[in-house]
């Protein structure tokens, strides 16, 4: 079976080399395809190396009139999803959607806000917004639907047919495909009216509630677990019966590290005591918490009240997409602290070892408090203020709170966050509902199942399989003439 991966860059397969060296080692032909973007990276050496695995270029946009009114349609259809429930209240990724609408549609002239050419008045969000808003609920609603009905008229675009055609693949595989705006969805438009099955692996824990929408359905889409799933119907339209829970292929590595050393030589490397218990803040992206140097200074003044903490060492650990705020920051501005920077996205054998060899986890709202929880360390947080809509302003940040059955404990403010360490430090959390909760959202077939064989027999699987119930096929350009 031959392969083509589409991706907006190569960095991208990052979540998925697992699955396509499985591929390829099965016999199958993986070509890896992205528009050659000057941000490319390699491909990783294993998949470089692979005799069946390739890299080529495709076409980095439409080939007709719609190139670019496309794009524009689909930007304002995600904007508007912020505008409905249960988006409405997450203003700070409605700003983001405003802004990328703003962007693509200026053709990515940045701006803060719009101008009008007329009398020079800046026009915000909360105005666009607000102007939108007076429709009502079933106003905006049938905006959404007009541009939806609107999304059949375009046809397949015949350069990415032209394409798919040279690269004569059995199956296409698309990722993120929810970026805003994506023209992700001008390849599974094309994918389909030439009758190529094409499938959707979602991308990571927060891709379906943060971007944009599906614009064109694929014929599958493989999630997580069953949140995603109910994600992906909800939220997206997807039918249930075109959906695949198939965990998370990105953390079958992460599973299979040990510590690379014990505590002593470990704590020996970073400066710290090893007889005092080591409490680790795991950052966030720039996006949830842009300031967040000032808010960790605050929070380890704070432990550093209580007693029960006071004598814990602390590491601090940079998330790999906000070290800019953390150049020129001195571990030494603390006591008995330590800053530990990411070595890998995924896999990372120094966090693991940090993980490990810690007694309690702090973080805002990030997916590596899903690998402290397959390392079995219990998780917290709290509602810092100033940081809301990085994690209330988020869907997916109560995804994982214990109150909604997941394992991070949430404080209302330092006090109630302060008894929480407290207890941690102290051993006194509940192991089993920690690894449960793992394995539910990343290895739902089990903890012994790694995640990447699933995916990838989902995909063999999507060779043979038609549409899903309930819909139609795509014409092409030629046809719809």
């Amino acid at each position: 079976m031959r392969i083509l991966f589409l991706l907006p860059l190569t960095s991208y397969v990052r979540h998925f080399d697992s699955v396509v060296l499985a591929l390829a080692d099965r016999g199958h032909e993986v070509r890896i395809a992205t528009p050659g973007n000057a941000k490319d990276w390699p491909l990783p050496e294993a998949l470089e190396a692979h005799p069946r695995v390739s890299q080529g270029t495709c076409p980095a946009g439409r080939a007709d009139a719609w190139n670019g009114a496309a794009t524009d349609l689909r930007l304002l259809g995600d904007y508007l999803r912020y505008l409905e429930e249960p988006f409405a209240p997450a203003g700070k990724l409605r700003a983001r959607a405003f802004r990328e609408l703003l962007e693509g549609i200026s053709r990515h002239t940045k701006r803060p806000a719009a101008r009008c050419g007329s009398c020079g008045t800046r026009v915000s969000e909360d105005d666009l917004s607000g102007m939108l808003r007076v429709l009502g609920d079933n106003g905006v609603a049938n905006l959404r639907r007009l541009f939806e009905l609107t999304e059949t008229a375009i046809p397949s675009d015949d350069g990415r047919e032209r394409y798919l055609a040279a690269e004569r693949p059995d199956v296409v595989l698309v990722t993120p495909l929810v970026g805003f705006g994506s023209d992700q969805a001008d390849w599974v438009k094309s994918a389909r009216a030439m009758g190529i099955p094409v499938g959707f692996p979602v991308f990571s824990w927060d891709n379906l509630t943060t971007k944009g929408v599906v614009h064109v359905r694929p014929d599958r889409v493989f999630v997580w677990n069953d949140i995603q799933k109910h994600e992906a119907i909800e939220h997206h339209g997807i039918p249930e019966a075109a959906i695949d829970v198939t965990g998370a292929p990105r953390f079958d590595a992460f599973f299979d590290l040990a510590p690379a050393s014990d505590r002593r030589r470990f704590c020996a490397k970073v400066g710290l005591n090893p007889d005092a218990p080591i409490v680790t803040w795991l950052c966030s992206s720039e996006f949830v918490a842009r300031r967040e140097v000032e808010l960790v200074d605050e929070w380890i003044r704070e432990i550093r009240t209580d007693p029960a903490l006071a004598a814990c060492s602390v590491i601090v650990r940079p998330h790999p997409r906000g070290l800019r705020q953390w150049e020129g920051v001195d571990a030494g501005r603390w006591e008995r602290a330590a800053i530990t920077l990411p070595h890998h996205f995924n896999a990372d054998r120094w966090l693991y070892n940090t993980l490990f060899h810690s007694a309690a986890v702090v973080a805002l709202n990030t997916s590596a408090q899903l690998e402290a929880a397959i390392v079995g360390r219990p998780v917290y947080t709290m509602l810092a203020p100033g940081f809301e809509p990085g994690q209330q302003g988020t869907l997916h940040f109560r995804y994982l709170l214990a109150e909604e059955g997941g394992v991070v404990e949430v404080a209302r403010d330092f006090a109630e966050h302060r008894q929480h360490l407290a207890a941690a430090v102290a051993g006194r959390y509940d192991a089993e509902r920690i690894r449960a909760f793992a394995e539910r959202f990343v290895r739902p077939q089990g903890w012994a199942q790694p995640s990447t064989p699933v995916l990838a027999d989902a995909i063999e699987r999507l060779r043979s399989g038609g549409p899903p119930p309930g819909m139609t096929r795509q014409l092409s350009t030629s046809e719809s003439r």
